[in-house]
């Protein structure tokens, strides 16, 4: 955590310096416009408007991405550390469809490779199709078993390796509902030891019994479907509307016959205007899974609970169960320009029964935030939350009350 704390520093740090800098341009540029009857050209965009403008396009996905080569801070999931790696895009077939393949390697050594192809705006723009091919190297993931009341002393870990081949559809109706689709495959997982040097591996603490498909692993054929209304008003950093979303998924396992099963997920996030320079935000979700009598489930196919999105004082992958949901708010105010500060609590819990969810104790952490970003784009933030077991400190590219990253597994809400 301290090293995350630090870097989390050192980027704080270096925006307002940007911003000092930035600020020192535009006052020697208005002493200079007062000195001079001649009118002046338009100012050069500053190192720091240059590197905003750069990571709004690459890093947040602002404007149109550009073809050509872009650097890859994406595609792992919590817990993986900073991530860098390669990317690359083109149009095709006449800028109908667009190729992207990249790659990506964290600190903690967790690493994915992708390559998608899609036809972004068919049908006047009312339907996307595509397909994608995704490894995925996940090597020290949190387990502490499953239930509501596990122990943090039980922490162990695991390496999870697998393939994910899909295909997917969206179509727009208009331009705020959608209604998408998903059938794929999920080759093997490979479960094996956890490769973090603090906590043990999952086999020296938990067997199949604890750890449902810790030595067989099946192929999985899935589908789901979902519909997503989304009225905000700037998706990247929004200051009112909000985001719903229902989806169902199904997931077969026709190797072994024991791990099939189904899920319904239900989110929505609504984000309120205080004033021109503040804004109240409120986001809930439920994961409710099914299987078979003679079915279970996998337990990194589980739904989790702590993570940059859900409970941010808890660690990683904290509460997993058949059951989980979880509120959280935040109140964000503007302390600079392109800076705003945060306070958020979470709440949440997870259930063997989507009935008893309701009857068991809650987990609850508040905390302090910092927002770096751009009128349409976050850029960066930091949060610091506490909760019971102490305090946690992360550092994110992506919106606090967002989607978290979409992988197969682990399942993460």
């Amino acid at each position: 955590m301290k090293y995350r704390f630090a870097l989390a520093c050192l980027a704080v740090i270096t925006t307002c310096g940007w911003a000092a800098t930035a600020n020192a341009q535009n006052a020697t540029s208005e002493q200079t416009e007062q000195t001079t009857t001649a009118a002046p050209a338009p100012p050069a965009p500053s190192r720091m408007e240059r590197t905003i403008a750069w990571a709004e396009r690459e890093i947040s996905g602002g404007g149109s991405p550009r073809d050509g080569f872009y650097p890859e801070f994406d595609g792992l999931i919590s817990g993986s550390g900073l991530t860098i790696g390669p990317g690359f895009r083109h149009h095709i077939f006449g800028d109908r469809a667009v190729f992207d393949a990249s790659a990506a390697l964290s600190w903690k050594r967790y690493s994915m490779m992708q390559s998608t192809i899609q036809w972004p705006r068919l049908l006047d723009d009312h339907l996307t199709l595509g397909g994608q091919v995704k490894f995925s190297d996940f090597t020290q993931v949190n387990y502490f078993g499953t239930g509501n009341d596990t122990a943090k002393s039980d922490q162990t870990n695991y390496r999870i390796k697998y393939a994910d081949v899909a295909g997917f559809a969206a179509v727009r109706p208009t331009s705020w509902l959608t209604v998408s689709g998903r059938v794929g495959e999920m080759r093997r997982a490979d479960i094996s030891s956890g490769l973090s040097s603090v906590h043990p591996s999952i086999e020296q603490r938990f067997d199949d019994a604890s750890a449902p498909g810790l030595i067989v692993q099946p192929n999985y054929l899935y589908a789901d479907l979902g519909i997503q209304a989304d009225t905000r008003d700037k998706p990247g950093y929004p200051s009112s509307g909000g985001r719903y979303r229902a989806s169902f998924a199904a997931f077969h396992d026709g190797e072994v016959d024991t791990y099939s099963f189904r899920r319904l997920e239900a989110d929505a996030v609504q984000y309120v205007p205080v004033n021109d320079w503040s804004v109240f935000a409120v986001r809930g979700r439920l994961d409710a899974a099914q299987s078979a009598d003679d079915q279970q489930m996998p337990f990194y196919m589980l739904p989790a609970l702590g993570n940059s999105q859900s409970l941010r004082g808890f660690s990683d992958f904290r509460f997993r169960d058949r059951n989980a949901a979880f509120v959280t708010a935040e109140y964000r105010w503007r302390l600079a320009r392109m800076l705003d500060g945060a306070v958020f609590t979470d709440a949440g819990t997870v259930a063997p029964t989507a009935g008893s969810l309701f009857h068991r104790s809650v987990h609850g952490d508040y905390g302090l935030g910092l927002r770096v970003h751009t009128s349409a784009h976050l850029i960066a933030r930091l949060d610091v939350a506490r909760s019971r077991e102490g305090l946690n400190a992360i550092i994110s590219f992506t919106p606090s009350l967002g989607s978290s990253k979409r992988v197969a597994a682990p399942y993460v809400p």
